[in-house]
């Protein structure tokens, strides 16, 4: 289950450094062999309200000087071998879907075709302004895709940000996907297991039945309070029924990954509501799981 996951997601050269951009801060990690994260081999920032509007179809930087600045304090302090970096973009500037494939026999452009087709019914723009990547999978005897998309011109500025002190953005990805990584790299998959990725102004579930993607669900939070812990309770416990009563199984665990405030009363009110195991991404540091998945 652990190998289906890394093929999915995981098989990408390793990059020189990682970087995050986040409506609220602004994240980088140097990638390397230590066993040890210490302080040497990150940054966080928080960056101003308003200066990153994570959006899907306009562009989301409003003054991109400031994180043009951030990306070369980062890269001095951390002097990396390579200048090849992974982009871990806003999370609400992406979107997720998981398609059914109508043939297990469909050619590579065939598959193209469905799912530029399935794209241009659930996206509001031309496809010639959608960058995406996908990723094939078997799942309970039929074969499936998950495919990520955003804007063109929203991945251009993003890369802009590094092509501008000479660095090569390579793999652009998300922050669940990021941490479903983590999880996979880990060892410690439950079978079928619901991940909740509750940061400062995003929610995302994502469910995985037998070790391959079922479902995923994304949701604007912001900012954070109590009534938003309180619909991420609420949307996690009406995810875990929706999973159960329509593959009719039971869930084994949760992996919660909490970039919010006081994470631990946000796992003991998801176990006391849910009657399952709930199990944290990180007990500490919880901003550089994303990072660290996307190595």
């Amino acid at each position: 289950m652990r190998d289906r996951l890394r093929r999915y997601f995981l098989e990408q050269p390793r990059p020189a450094a990682v970087f995050q951009v986040a409506p609220s801060y602004f994240a980088a990690l140097k990638t390397g062999e230590e066993a040890e994260i210490t302080s040497d081999d990150y940054v966080y920032f928080p960056v101003p309200t308003g200066l990153v509007e994570a959006q899907l179809n306009q562009k989301n930087i409003v003054q991109p000087g400031l994180l043009q600045d951030l990306v070369g304090k980062a890269w001095r302090k951390f002097r990396p071998r390579g200048h090849s970096v992974t982009l871990i973009l806003p999370e609400m500037s992406a979107r997720v879907f998981i398609f059914h494939l109508e043939s297990n026999s469909l050619s590579p452009a065939e598959q193209v075709q469905f799912i530029e087709w399935r794209l241009a019914h659930q996206l509001s723009r031309s496809l010639d302004q959608v960058r995406y990547s996908y990723q094939t999978f078997n799942a309970g005897g039929e074969r499936k895709v998950l495919v990520v998309c955003t804007g063109q011109e929203v991945a251009g500025e993003y890369e802009a940000l590094f092509q501008e002190h000479k660095l090569k953005p390579g793999k652009l990805t998300i922050p669940s996907l990021s941490v479903l990584n983590l999880i996979a790299r880990s060892g410690a998959l439950a079978g079928d297991f619901l991940l909740v990725d509750a940061d400062l102004d995003y929610l995302s579930l994502i469910g995985v039945l037998d070790g391959a993607p079922y479902l995923y669900r994304q949701k604007q939070l912001w900012p954070d309070n109590e009534s938003n812990r309180a619909a991420i309770l609420k949307e996690t416990e009406n995810t875990v029924h929706f999973i159960e009563d329509k593959a009719r199984k039971k869930l084994a665990a949760v992996y919660l990954r909490s970039n919010l405030e006081n994470p631990v009363w946000l796992l003991t009110e998801m176990e006391k509501l849910l009657g399952l195991e709930v199990k944290e991404v990180m007990s500490e540091k919880q901003f550089l799981a994303p990072l660290i998945g996307g190595q």
